[in-house]
């Protein structure tokens, strides 16, 4: 039972959060085309015709997700440290790393869900027109000031 444990451990290795394993490679995000990131509707906010409305009401969600982030941060630094105390020293009680680790896990995934939520309620915000602009710009690349026309001179 506790070998199987011991593998099961090291197989979840490159499942750790970013702070317990650095050597884990970021892979692409499956959810990054589907949704609109808040940098990503500023910077072409002129271009979708973002108005006041929309404006306030993803600044307000962006707040409230700022307030709800700091804790889950704070809280899964915490539960890291915990797991890379409870690794410390020649033998490891494995039930006791699992624990912490499981916790620490739970609160990555919080903050993942948080973030996810976040995008999906900034994408209902959009229109179907600007959420089809956003798509276009992202396709070809273009910037705020990319889209201006040539002879417009961009402001410092």
């Amino acid at each position: 039972m506790r070998i199987a444990l011991a593998f099961l451990a090291l197989s979840l290795l490159p499942l750790m959060p970013s702070g317990l394993s650095a050597q884990v490679e970021e892979t692409e995000d499956p959810f990054a085309a589907l949704v609109f990131t808040p940098e990503e509707i500023m910077q072409h906010r002129r271009a979708i015709d973002l108005n006041d409305e929309q404006r306030d009401g993803i600044t307000r969600l962006i707040q409230d997700l700022q307030g709800e982030m700091v804790g889950l941060q704070w809280r899964l630094l915490d539960e890291t440290e915990s797991v890379k105390e409870a690794l410390e020293g020649p033998r490891v009680d494995l039930d006791r790393v699992m624990d912490r680790f499981t916790k620490a896990l739970g609160t990555e995934m919080e903050i993942k869900r948080v973030h996810l939520e976040l995008l999906m309620r900034i994408k209902n915000i959009l229109t179907p027109s600007q959420q089809a602009e956003l798509l276009r710009l992202r396709s070809t690349g273009e910037t705020e000031t990319s889209s201006k026309p040539s002879g417009t001179v961009p402001r410092c």
